[in-house]
């Protein structure tokens, strides 16, 4: 039987911490020491943008990163999202996953390579999350590059203007919540047969 079709916000989210898992296994054979722990949340914004503060997710210096999605390469242009990937990592973290995921070694003390590997690894996650979304009906979203930051972004992050909630999923490896994402959504057109 095929895989039924996502259709809105908490389908996206469970997609998306099934794209965690699968990357994490596929790249680096790490298993989650639980399973996700996801929670619908109001979105909290200033302007049209979220509120965005990693300190709320971690007890230590963290970095986050952004990756927008636009329904096709016109909304793209526009700066019209229909979606938004934020994904947080405590900053202490970062350089030991990617050598788990067999990318080259970074230093832990360059917040330039920081910023930059929690980018790759949220440019990794929105990847599979896109194939994944695709592989179940969803037209193939576009990505957005991605934009880096420690602790909190003043500005916020620009989302889809129709959304009023957002999903926080929270991953746990080795006993411990390593990875946070964060997922607003809108309805995503189906793709052509």
């Amino acid at each position: 039987m095929p895989n039924p079709y996502p259709d809105g916000l908490p389908d996206y989210a469970r997609v998306l911490a099934a794209s965690v898992r699968k990357m994490l296994k596929i790249k680096g054979g790490i298993e989650l020491s639980r399973e996700p722990v996801m929670r619908e949340k109001e979105i909290v914004s200033f302007r049209r943008h979220i509120r965005v503060d990693a300190l709320e997710k971690f007890n230590a210096r963290a970095v986050f990163s952004v990756i927008k999605f636009y329904s096709d390469v016109a909304a793209m242009e526009a700066d019209t999202p229909v979606g938004a990937l934020i994904f947080f990592i405590e900053a202490e973290y970062v350089a030991k996953l990617l050598w788990h995921l067999e990318y080259p070694r970074i230093d832990e003390d360059d917040d330039a390579a920081i910023l930059d590997g929690c980018g790759t690894l949220t440019n990794l996650v929105a990847g599979y999350f896109v194939k994944d979304l695709n592989d179940l009906g969803c037209v193939h979203l576009q990505m957005s590059y991605f934009d880096s930051y420690f602790n909190t972004v003043l500005d916020g992050v620009a989302f889809a203007p129709d959304q009023t909630r957002k999903y926080e999923i929270n991953f746990s490896i080795s006993g411990e919540k390593r990875l946070v994402a964060e997922l607003s959504m809108s309805r995503i057109p189906r793709a052509a047969n």
